[in-house]
Protein backbone atom coordinates (compact mmCIF):
# COMPACT_ATOMS: atom_id res chain seq x y z
CA UNK A 1 0.00 0.00 0.00
CA UNK A 2 3.09 2.70 1.06
CA UNK A 3 4.16 1.91 -2.67
CA UNK A 4 1.22 2.79 -4.64
CA UNK A 5 0.55 5.50 -2.70
CA UNK A 6 4.07 6.83 -3.12
CA UNK A 7 3.49 6.01 -6.92
CA UNK A 8 0.09 7.70 -6.97
CA UNK A 9 2.24 10.97 -5.49
CA UNK A 10 4.78 11.17 -8.08
CA UNK A 11 2.22 10.61 -10.81
CA UNK A 12 0.02 13.29 -9.49
CA UNK A 13 3.14 15.89 -9.07
CA UNK A 14 4.25 15.06 -12.49
CA UNK A 15 0.56 15.94 -13.97
CA UNK A 16 -0.06 19.03 -11.85
CA UNK A 17 3.13 20.30 -13.20
CA UNK A 18 2.14 18.84 -17.01
CA UNK A 19 -0.93 21.26 -16.34
CA UNK A 20 1.37 24.39 -15.60
CA UNK A 21 3.39 23.78 -18.94
CA UNK A 22 0.27 22.88 -20.96
CA UNK A 23 -1.47 26.15 -19.61
CA UNK A 24 1.68 27.97 -20.08
CA UNK A 25 2.15 29.12 -16.78
CA UNK A 26 6.01 27.33 -17.17
CA UNK A 27 6.81 28.40 -20.86
CA UNK A 28 9.93 26.79 -22.92
CA UNK A 29 13.05 27.55 -21.87
CA UNK A 30 11.67 28.80 -18.53
CA UNK A 31 13.20 27.49 -14.88
CA UNK A 32 10.52 25.57 -12.59
CA UNK A 33 10.53 26.45 -9.38
CA UNK A 34 13.42 24.44 -6.50
CA UNK A 35 12.91 20.72 -5.40
CA UNK A 36 12.70 22.27 -2.02
CA UNK A 37 9.90 24.64 -3.39
CA UNK A 38 8.30 21.92 -5.03
CA UNK A 39 8.44 19.93 -2.15
CA UNK A 40 6.58 22.42 -0.22
CA UNK A 41 4.09 24.03 -2.49
CA UNK A 42 2.32 20.43 -3.19
CA UNK A 43 3.26 18.54 0.28
CA UNK A 44 5.25 15.57 -0.96
CA UNK A 45 8.41 15.18 0.07
CA UNK A 46 12.04 15.51 -1.64
CA UNK A 47 12.11 12.05 -2.79
CA UNK A 48 8.87 12.33 -4.40
CA UNK A 49 9.87 15.51 -6.42
CA UNK A 50 13.33 13.90 -7.34
CA UNK A 51 11.29 10.74 -8.84
CA UNK A 52 9.07 13.37 -10.56
CA UNK A 53 11.57 14.89 -11.87
CA UNK A 54 13.73 12.12 -13.15
CA UNK A 55 11.07 10.80 -15.16
CA UNK A 56 10.12 14.12 -16.66
CA UNK A 57 13.76 14.05 -17.62
CA UNK A 58 13.68 10.67 -19.28
CA UNK A 59 10.70 11.93 -21.36
CA UNK A 60 12.92 14.99 -22.60
CA UNK A 61 10.39 17.56 -21.13
CA UNK A 62 13.07 18.78 -18.56
CA UNK A 63 16.36 19.56 -18.76
CA UNK A 64 18.42 19.52 -14.94
CA UNK A 65 21.67 21.44 -14.76
CA UNK A 66 23.25 21.31 -11.31
CA UNK A 67 23.73 25.01 -10.29
CA UNK A 68 21.45 26.27 -12.34
CA UNK A 69 18.02 24.82 -11.86
CA UNK A 70 15.61 23.33 -14.16
CA UNK A 71 14.24 24.43 -17.25
CA UNK A 72 11.30 23.20 -19.47
CA UNK A 73 12.02 21.66 -22.87
CA UNK A 74 9.47 21.79 -25.37
CA UNK A 75 9.83 18.83 -27.81
CA UNK A 76 8.13 18.31 -31.10
CA UNK A 77 8.73 14.41 -30.75
CA UNK A 78 6.69 11.39 -31.51
CA UNK A 79 5.57 9.96 -28.01
CA UNK A 80 5.67 6.28 -26.71
CA UNK A 81 2.12 5.43 -26.04
CA UNK A 82 0.63 1.99 -26.38
CA UNK A 83 -2.16 2.20 -29.09
CA UNK A 84 -4.71 0.35 -26.74
CA UNK A 85 -7.04 2.97 -27.04
CA UNK A 86 -7.60 6.02 -29.68
CA UNK A 87 -9.96 8.95 -28.95
CA UNK A 88 -11.44 10.66 -32.09
CA UNK A 89 -12.21 13.90 -31.67
CA UNK A 90 -14.88 16.60 -33.33
CA UNK A 91 -17.03 19.32 -33.14
CA UNK A 92 -20.06 17.79 -34.36
CA UNK A 93 -20.81 14.68 -36.52
CA UNK A 94 -22.67 15.08 -40.34
CA UNK A 95 -22.86 12.02 -41.98
CA UNK A 96 -19.45 12.48 -43.89
CA UNK A 97 -17.97 12.64 -40.82
CA UNK A 98 -19.84 9.56 -39.71
CA UNK A 99 -18.88 6.98 -42.49
CA UNK A 100 -15.10 8.22 -42.12
CA UNK A 101 -15.89 7.04 -38.01
CA UNK A 102 -16.85 3.88 -39.99
CA UNK A 103 -13.92 3.16 -41.65
CA UNK A 104 -11.44 4.21 -38.64
CA UNK A 105 -13.85 1.90 -36.59
CA UNK A 106 -12.47 -1.03 -38.88
CA UNK A 107 -9.02 -0.22 -38.62
CA UNK A 108 -9.02 0.14 -35.13
CA UNK A 109 -10.95 -3.51 -34.35
CA UNK A 110 -8.20 -4.87 -37.04
CA UNK A 111 -5.49 -3.31 -34.76
CA UNK A 112 -7.73 -4.42 -31.72
CA UNK A 113 -7.58 -1.22 -30.54
CA UNK A 114 -11.06 0.58 -28.73
CA UNK A 115 -11.75 3.22 -30.46
CA UNK A 116 -13.49 6.65 -28.59
CA UNK A 117 -15.75 9.31 -30.14
CA UNK A 118 -15.47 12.42 -28.76
CA UNK A 119 -17.35 15.51 -29.55
CA UNK A 120 -16.03 18.92 -28.08
CA UNK A 121 -18.16 20.68 -26.60
CA UNK A 122 -19.85 24.11 -27.98
CA UNK A 123 -17.84 26.76 -26.20
CA UNK A 124 -14.69 24.53 -25.37
CA UNK A 125 -11.28 24.79 -27.48
CA UNK A 126 -9.94 22.20 -29.22
CA UNK A 127 -7.11 21.85 -27.36
CA UNK A 128 -8.62 22.62 -23.99
CA UNK A 129 -10.61 18.89 -25.07
CA UNK A 130 -7.20 16.95 -26.23
CA UNK A 131 -6.08 18.40 -22.94
CA UNK A 132 -8.85 16.86 -20.72
CA UNK A 133 -8.53 13.58 -22.74
CA UNK A 134 -4.59 13.96 -22.09
CA UNK A 135 -5.65 13.79 -17.94
CA UNK A 136 -7.72 10.98 -18.63
CA UNK A 137 -4.40 8.58 -19.51
CA UNK A 138 -5.97 8.86 -23.25
CA UNK A 139 -2.26 9.95 -25.18
CA UNK A 140 -3.65 9.18 -29.52
CA UNK A 141 -5.83 11.36 -30.72
CA UNK A 142 -7.73 11.35 -34.57
CA UNK A 143 -8.79 15.12 -34.77
CA UNK A 144 -11.49 16.18 -37.05
CA UNK A 145 -10.91 19.69 -37.26
CA UNK A 146 -13.84 20.98 -39.44
CA UNK A 147 -14.42 24.95 -38.14
CA UNK A 148 -12.34 25.05 -35.10
CA UNK A 149 -9.14 27.03 -35.50
CA UNK A 150 -6.40 25.66 -34.02
CA UNK A 151 -3.20 26.97 -31.62
CA UNK A 152 0.07 25.59 -32.15
CA UNK A 153 1.79 26.75 -29.32
CA UNK A 154 -0.98 24.32 -27.56
CA UNK A 155 -0.63 22.25 -29.80
CA UNK A 156 3.43 21.47 -28.79
CA UNK A 157 2.84 21.83 -25.41
CA UNK A 158 0.42 18.84 -25.85
CA UNK A 159 2.81 16.86 -27.96
CA UNK A 160 5.90 17.57 -25.24
CA UNK A 161 4.01 16.50 -22.08
CA UNK A 162 3.12 12.91 -24.03
CA UNK A 163 -0.07 13.01 -26.62
CA UNK A 164 0.71 11.73 -30.21
CA UNK A 165 -2.09 13.11 -33.07
CA UNK A 166 -3.08 13.05 -36.43
CA UNK A 167 -5.34 15.44 -38.16
CA UNK A 168 -7.58 14.08 -40.63
CA UNK A 169 -9.50 16.64 -43.55
CA UNK A 170 -6.71 19.47 -42.75
CA UNK A 171 -3.32 20.51 -42.23
CA UNK A 172 -3.67 23.54 -40.10
CA UNK A 173 -1.67 21.35 -36.87
CA UNK A 174 1.56 20.90 -38.85
CA UNK A 175 4.74 20.67 -38.04
CA UNK A 176 2.81 19.10 -34.58
CA UNK A 177 0.89 16.67 -35.84
CA UNK A 178 0.48 14.57 -39.15
CA UNK A 179 -2.11 15.56 -41.55
CA UNK A 180 -4.31 13.25 -43.43
CA UNK A 181 -6.55 14.79 -46.10
CA UNK A 182 -8.08 14.41 -49.72
CA UNK A 183 -6.14 15.90 -52.66
CA UNK A 184 -8.19 18.81 -53.17
CA UNK A 185 -6.32 19.93 -56.17
CA UNK A 186 -6.59 16.29 -57.99
CA UNK A 187 -10.21 15.83 -56.77
CA UNK A 188 -11.21 19.43 -58.48
CA UNK A 189 -8.45 18.92 -61.86
CA UNK A 190 -10.64 15.24 -61.81
CA UNK A 191 -14.17 16.74 -61.76
CA UNK A 192 -13.60 19.26 -64.05
CA UNK A 193 -12.16 16.80 -66.69
CA UNK A 194 -14.60 14.02 -66.08
CA UNK A 195 -17.10 15.51 -68.70
CA UNK A 196 -17.47 16.80 -71.77
CA UNK A 197 -19.47 19.65 -73.22
CA UNK A 198 -19.47 22.48 -75.58
CA UNK A 199 -18.77 26.13 -74.52
CA UNK A 200 -16.13 27.21 -71.73
CA UNK A 201 -18.42 28.82 -68.70
CA UNK A 202 -17.80 27.29 -65.33
CA UNK A 203 -19.00 28.41 -61.83
CA UNK A 204 -17.92 27.30 -58.53
CA UNK A 205 -20.41 27.33 -55.42
CA UNK A 206 -18.65 26.97 -52.22
CA UNK A 207 -18.63 27.79 -48.36
CA UNK A 208 -17.50 31.18 -47.41
CA UNK A 209 -15.50 30.25 -44.31
CA UNK A 210 -11.88 30.54 -45.85
CA UNK A 211 -10.56 29.60 -42.44
CA UNK A 212 -11.03 25.91 -43.15
CA UNK A 213 -8.35 25.02 -45.19
CA UNK A 214 -10.50 22.64 -47.77
CA UNK A 215 -12.38 25.43 -48.45
CA UNK A 216 -9.78 27.46 -49.33
CA UNK A 217 -8.36 24.69 -51.55
CA UNK A 218 -10.79 23.49 -53.26
CA UNK A 219 -11.56 27.06 -54.21
CA UNK A 220 -8.41 28.41 -55.41
CA UNK A 221 -7.85 25.21 -57.07
CA UNK A 222 -11.17 26.03 -59.17
CA UNK A 223 -9.80 29.44 -59.32
CA UNK A 224 -6.21 28.46 -61.11
CA UNK A 225 -7.77 25.96 -63.67
CA UNK A 226 -10.65 28.07 -64.44
CA UNK A 227 -9.83 31.82 -63.76
CA UNK A 228 -12.72 33.04 -65.93
CA UNK A 229 -15.06 30.87 -63.64
CA UNK A 230 -17.61 32.89 -61.46
CA UNK A 231 -17.46 32.13 -57.65
CA UNK A 232 -20.19 31.99 -55.37
CA UNK A 233 -20.11 31.53 -51.53
CA UNK A 234 -22.19 30.53 -49.06
CA UNK A 235 -22.33 31.11 -46.00
CA UNK A 236 -20.72 28.58 -43.83
CA UNK A 237 -23.15 27.11 -40.75
CA UNK A 238 -21.95 23.99 -39.02
CA UNK A 239 -25.30 21.90 -39.57
CA UNK A 240 -24.66 23.00 -43.40
CA UNK A 241 -27.86 24.24 -43.43
CA UNK A 242 -28.38 26.78 -46.53
CA UNK A 243 -30.53 29.55 -46.77
CA UNK A 244 -33.55 30.25 -49.52
CA UNK A 245 -31.50 34.12 -49.98
CA UNK A 246 -28.39 31.93 -51.01
CA UNK A 247 -30.09 29.48 -53.71
CA UNK A 248 -31.48 32.30 -55.35
CA UNK A 249 -28.04 33.59 -55.77
CA UNK A 250 -26.85 30.87 -57.26
CA UNK A 251 -29.82 30.40 -59.69
CA UNK A 252 -28.96 33.90 -61.01
CA UNK A 253 -25.74 33.12 -61.43
CA UNK A 254 -26.64 30.02 -63.47
CA UNK A 255 -29.12 31.53 -65.25
CA UNK A 256 -26.42 33.55 -67.18
CA UNK A 257 -24.45 30.81 -68.12
CA UNK A 258 -26.15 29.30 -71.27
CA UNK A 259 -25.11 25.67 -71.05
CA UNK A 260 -21.60 24.43 -68.61
CA UNK A 261 -20.70 23.35 -65.57
CA UNK A 262 -21.39 23.75 -61.83
CA UNK A 263 -18.46 22.84 -59.60
CA UNK A 264 -19.80 22.47 -55.98
CA UNK A 265 -17.00 22.20 -52.65
CA UNK A 266 -19.81 20.05 -51.16
CA UNK A 267 -21.97 17.82 -51.20
CA UNK A 268 -24.51 19.16 -48.92
CA UNK A 269 -24.22 22.18 -51.29
CA UNK A 270 -24.65 20.10 -54.29
CA UNK A 271 -28.01 18.65 -52.79
CA UNK A 272 -29.29 21.77 -52.02
CA UNK A 273 -28.96 23.18 -55.69
CA UNK A 274 -30.67 19.93 -57.35
CA UNK A 275 -33.42 19.95 -55.05
CA UNK A 276 -34.53 23.66 -55.42
CA UNK A 277 -33.36 24.11 -59.16
CA UNK A 278 -33.52 21.11 -61.06
CA UNK A 279 -36.43 21.86 -62.84
CA UNK A 280 -35.11 24.79 -64.35
CA UNK A 281 -32.06 23.33 -64.74
CA UNK A 282 -33.01 20.38 -66.78
CA UNK A 283 -35.54 22.12 -68.52
CA UNK A 284 -34.25 25.46 -69.93
CA UNK A 285 -30.44 24.25 -70.40
CA UNK A 286 -28.15 22.30 -70.52
CA UNK A 287 -26.07 22.17 -67.27
CA UNK A 288 -23.43 19.63 -65.55
CA UNK A 289 -23.42 19.61 -62.07
CA UNK A 290 -19.98 17.99 -60.33
CA UNK A 291 -19.02 17.74 -56.39
CA UNK A 292 -16.76 17.13 -54.02
CA UNK A 293 -18.08 14.47 -51.39
CA UNK A 294 -21.32 12.59 -51.77
CA UNK A 295 -25.33 13.53 -50.46
CA UNK A 296 -28.02 11.56 -49.90
CA UNK A 297 -30.61 11.03 -53.05
CA UNK A 298 -27.29 11.54 -55.36
CA UNK A 299 -28.49 8.63 -57.38
CA UNK A 300 -31.38 10.58 -58.57
CA UNK A 301 -29.31 12.91 -60.53
CA UNK A 302 -26.79 12.98 -63.30
CA UNK A 303 -23.91 14.32 -61.25
CA UNK A 304 -20.42 13.59 -61.34
CA UNK A 305 -19.13 13.07 -57.64
CA UNK A 306 -15.08 12.59 -56.23
CA UNK A 307 -15.68 10.45 -53.28
CA UNK A 308 -12.80 10.50 -50.70
CA UNK A 309 -10.94 7.03 -50.14
CA UNK A 310 -12.17 6.78 -46.41
CA UNK A 311 -10.52 3.68 -45.78
CA UNK A 312 -7.02 4.66 -47.35
CA UNK A 313 -7.19 7.69 -44.79
CA UNK A 314 -8.03 5.35 -41.93
CA UNK A 315 -5.70 3.29 -42.28
CA UNK A 316 -2.64 6.12 -42.81
CA UNK A 317 -3.89 7.76 -39.94
CA UNK A 318 -3.48 4.72 -37.96
CA UNK A 319 -0.25 4.53 -39.51
CA UNK A 320 1.40 7.61 -38.20
CA UNK A 321 0.16 7.12 -35.19
CA UNK A 322 1.98 3.95 -35.03
CA UNK A 323 5.08 5.64 -36.48
CA UNK A 324 4.65 8.07 -34.00
CA UNK A 325 4.64 6.48 -30.70
CA UNK A 326 7.60 4.09 -32.91
CA UNK A 327 10.08 6.63 -34.08
CA UNK A 328 10.13 9.16 -30.99
CA UNK A 329 12.12 11.97 -31.60
CA UNK A 330 13.03 10.76 -35.31
CA UNK A 331 9.40 11.95 -35.60
CA UNK A 332 8.55 14.52 -38.19
CA UNK A 333 5.04 16.27 -39.02
CA UNK A 334 4.40 15.05 -42.88
CA UNK A 335 1.24 15.79 -45.35
CA UNK A 336 -0.50 12.97 -47.00
CA UNK A 337 -2.65 13.58 -49.49
CA UNK A 338 -5.26 10.75 -51.07
CA UNK A 339 -6.56 10.87 -54.01
CA UNK A 340 -10.60 10.89 -54.20
CA UNK A 341 -12.41 8.86 -56.95
CA UNK A 342 -14.58 10.11 -59.61
CA UNK A 343 -18.49 7.96 -59.93
CA UNK A 344 -21.52 8.52 -61.59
Amino acid sequence: MGNEMNELRYLDLKNALCEKIYKGIYKDGKKIPSERQLSTDYEVSRITVRKTLELMEKENLIVREVGNGTRVTLKNYGNANPLDVVALTAPSRNPFFANFIAEFQKQAWEKNTLLLYVEVPERATLEDCLYRLYTRNIRNVVVWQDDQTVDREKLLRLRSIGMNMVFFDADDALPYADAVFLDNVDAVKSLLKSVEFPGENYLYVGWDNRSISNVRKREAAFTENCPDGGVVRIPWRRDRKIEEESVKRVKKEIQKMPQGMIVCGAGEIAQRILESLWEMMSQEKKYIIGTIDDFDGSDRYPVKVCVQNLRESARKIYQRLEEQSELGSGWKAESYLIRGEIIK
